[in-house]
């Protein structure tokens, strides 16, 4: 077997691999990670269902590879955001801005990763809990840098503030995947510095 067939079969590996993702994502938003089952996704991505089960021991996998694959990219943003800025609001309306863009540009996967991972205490059990609070700890880390700088209140913690933060980012983009809040485009983009202005003016040091 040549190296260039090898290529191929890996890369059609890993397109049948994310179509099998894809259609997940869009089975889970549409009837809860509960309610579907793999034949659901099976038909959704166009394949037999056998072929589900060749890549995936079961639907909690499947689940499984869609937080992996997208919770690790707000951590390597948050990251990022160390590297480009000093500025805390910056660094805030970044993490924010990727959130809020990444709603808008796939709402379903949004939506799976909130309502079907995040809320779900069957899901985050460990060694997946450490993952998921990884990102809360980079915040926290952020946070108390900017703390001993004086500029954030002495008498907060990092943690808990890090916890606020994405808990009220979170809850608005509940009221909108849920549509129990209404915005427009203009709305949309205008929320970004509004939400980090808000959780500054709660965390700044007075004066």
């Amino acid at each position: 077997m040549t190296k260039k067939t090898t290529r191929n079969r890996k890369s059609a590996t890993q397109e049948k691999r994310r179509k099998i993702l894809k259609a997940a994502v869009t089975v889970f938003a549409r009837k809860g990670f509960a309610r579907c089952r793999i034949s659901d996704i099976a038909t959704e991505a166009g394949v037999a269902y056998g072929l589900v089960y060749h890549y995936f021991e079961n639907k909690e996998e499947i689940l499984n590879s869609i937080f992996d694959e997208n919770w690790g990219l707000l951590s390597k943003v948050i990251d990022t955001t160390v590297e480009q800025s000093e500025n805390l609001e910056q660094r805030l309306l970044a993490i924010v801005s990727f959130i809020c863009d990444a709603y808008r540009l796939a709402p379903e996967i949004i939506q799976v990763m909130v309502i079907e991972i995040a809320r779900s205490s069957k899901f985050l059990k460990r060694p997946k809990i450490e993952v998921y609070e990884r990102v809360f700890n980079q915040l926290a880390e952020i946070l108390q840098y900017h703390q001993k700088n004086g500029e954030i209140r002495p008498d907060l913690d990092p943690k808990f503030m890090a916890y606020c933060f994405f808990g009220t980012l979170e809850l608005v983009l509940t009221g909108y995947l849920l549509n129990t809040l209404t915005r427009s485009e203009d709305d949309f983009e205008a929320l970004k510095p509004r939400l980090v202005k808000m959780f500054l003016e709660g965390i700044h040091t007075p004066g």
